[in-house]
């Protein structure tokens, strides 16, 4: 039984110490990838930073990045300001100035006169190169006013490389083929090569330009920004205006109102004046026709009772 249990409390020693030492293995990395392809460093706390015990720096990858990783990086940006047009012209300079350019941009709204009035409000998609989009965001946190941002980052290394091989498979074959059609003999071995090579140009045109896109996705990078205004609300009060003032503001209004009827009957008769002439020439028209049309049928009454009565007989004579 004594050797039992020592057995037993030798094998959990040596589990114990396996376990450590596995332990120690996983964590020597000081650096590692997030899900969203973000290096993340623990930051010790000191003066510099405000002795934040919490405290991470996020650190995109742009320097340092592992070039055979294809990663494809979005980032959303939302701003709110009062200041509208010089955070606009601040970000498009700094989109020149990184070498980036405007993908699309819709704007609506006017610009405010009033602290009533909404304001303008911008959504724009932004390319930006990868190896500059550090620099870029941090010129556009530093003067406006973000309330919003996220990144997200897909991987597509395995995507990209497997349609790389794709293309490098397709045009080895292609290459075999030409060399069997140079050889081929038989008009029907001729049109079989012919039709398999026509398909391998297809497939090759379309992987090609899949690897195109990725290329530009993988080189500049989506910032999606949504710039929005806000007016400051007014401080100035207003005081409501008294009862002889506001009889006063009812009388010119109701002035104004009767001239302004009058003034728009005015236009109207006079634009409807050529109107009004024909209609009473039309009328004229018809009242000299139904008036004749009276007298030719009175007059056929008198010439019809004239005929239908005898003529009176004279008196005889003595």
């Amino acid at each position: 039984m004594k050797r039992f249990f020592a057995f037993l409390i030798a094998l959990a020693m040596a589990f114990c110490l396996f376990t450590a030492c596995g332990t120690q293995k996983e964590s020597y990395s000081s650096n590692t990838y997030d899900w969203q392809g973000v290096v993340t460093e623990e930051v010790e706390p000191s003066a510099d930073n405000g002795g934040n015990v919490s405290g991470q720096v996020n650190h995109i990858l742009v320097s340092g990045v592992d070039t055979d990783r294809k990663l494809i990086y979005q980032v959303n940006l939302g701003i709110r300001t009062e200041q509208y047009n010089e955070d606009y012209a601040w970000i498009m300079q700094k989109l020149t100035e990184c070498g980036g350019y405007i993908y699309s941009e819709y704007t609506y709204g006017t610009q405010p006169e009033t602290s009533k009035d909404s304001g303008r409000s911008t959504s724009m998609t932004l390319k930006v190169p990868i190896e500059k989009l550090e620099q870029f965001l941090n010129s556009v946190e530093e003067k406006s006013n973000v309330i919003s941002k996220q990144m997200d980052v897909e991987d597509t290394t395995d995507y990209y490389y497997d349609t790389e091989t794709r293309i490098e498979l397709l045009e080895t074959r292609y290459a075999k083929l030409e060399e069997y059609l140079r050889s081929a003999s038989s008009m029907e071995d001729i049109i079989t090569l012919e039709s398999e090579m026509s398909d391998i140009l297809y497939q090759l045109d379309e992987l090609k330009g899949t690897k195109r896109g990725l290329d530009n996705q993988i080189a500049y990078s989506t910032v999606n920004i949504d710039l929005e205004e806000i007016v400051k609300a007014s401080s100035v009060s207003y005081e409501s205006d008294g009862l002889g003032e506001r009889m006063k503001n009812g009388i010119v209004a109701t002035f104004r109102g009767v001239v302004s009827f009058l003034e728009n009957l005015l236009v109207f008769l006079v634009a409807a004046l050529p109107v009004f002439a024909l209609l009473g020439v039309l009328a004229l028209i018809v009242l000299l026709i139904v008036k004749a049309c009276i007298r030719a049928g009175k007059n056929r009454r008198q010439k019809r009772n004239a005929s239908q009565d005898p003529a009176q007989p004279l008196p005889p004579q003595a």
